[in-house]
């Protein structure tokens, strides 16, 4: 990892109870740092995002990238089995959901946060997980959502049609299906998001966070904060290109 070091950035590793997270800050004098908590997807890590950490860093940002349940230093699974995969995934998004007001209440109190400039952000898994947690906690002020969904009843019938369904998922898939984002639509009004897809995904349905997005905006009244993209020749990956436009939005149009 020493090759993510430089003179520019300080990098840490620290824990929050058994949460492990990376802090990602520009080295200088800052009173309080605008703060991003940014959140991997299925089968990646936090030690994966530090590298778009760092450009976000660059730009005055201090990030935050806590690690997921059965990811990184929390354990292994078998990422690329389907039946894994549907059995752990909504999980997995559940307890990151759970674990946040811990490392909310952290970051604010112990990393010099401004606690009127937090945004939450990921990609794939995390970009839902962003989206529930941008949903319930009013004070944050931007979602970032890369190659999310936030019609979490896409999710749970992905899942449900693939196979059988045990107590314990059935269970979780009503824990999504209830904290679903575009079931509460009237939390979101007027709030500053930023949904990029990428139009060839065939892991994450662009056409589903295109959907929501139609219907999400007719609650906006000032109708420009709510920005989807979908993004031409682009897979289930978070590009440089997309992480370019997200920050020229922060700087430019979000005063962020």
């Amino acid at each position: 990892m020493d090759f993510l070091r430089s003179d520019f950035i300080n990098i840490n590793l620290i824990e929050i109870d058994d949460v492990p997270v990376y802090v990602v800050r520009p080295k200088g004098d800052f009173e309080k740092y605008k703060t991003i908590i940014f959140y991997h997807g299925w089968g990646s890590s936090a030690q994966n995002q530090i590298f778009r950490a760092n450009i976000l860093a660059s730009y005055g940002y201090q990030v935050i990238l806590p690690e997921a349940r059965y990811h990184g230093t929390r354990g292994e699974l078998d990422y690329e089995d389907k039946d894994v995969f549907r059995n752990r995934i909504c999980e997995v998004i559940m307890h990151n959901i759970e674990e946040f007001p811990k490392i909310h209440k952290y970051v604010v109190e112990n990393l010099d946060t401004d606690d009127e400039h937090i945004a939450v952000g990921g990609h794939s898994m995390g970009a839902i997980t962003a989206s529930g947690l941008f949903t319930f906690k009013q004070s944050l002020k931007v979602a970032m959502l890369f190659n999310g969904v936030c019609d979490w009843k896409w999710i749970v019938d992905e899942i449900t049609a693939s196979g059988e369904v045990s107590y314990e998922m059935m269970r979780i898939n009503e824990f999504m299906l209830q904290m679903s984002p575009k079931e509460h639509l009237s939390n979101l009004v007027d709030r500053e998001m930023i949904m990029y897809n990428g139009e060839e995904d065939d892991i994450i349905s662009p056409t589903t966070q295109e959907n929501f997005y139609k219907e999400a905006k007719e609650y906006y009244l000032e109708k420009d904060r709510i920005r989807f993209t979908k993004w031409e020749a682009t897979a289930h990956q978070l590009t440089t290109q997309m992480l370019e436009k997200a920050i020229m939005t922060l700087k430019e149009e979000i005063k962020f």
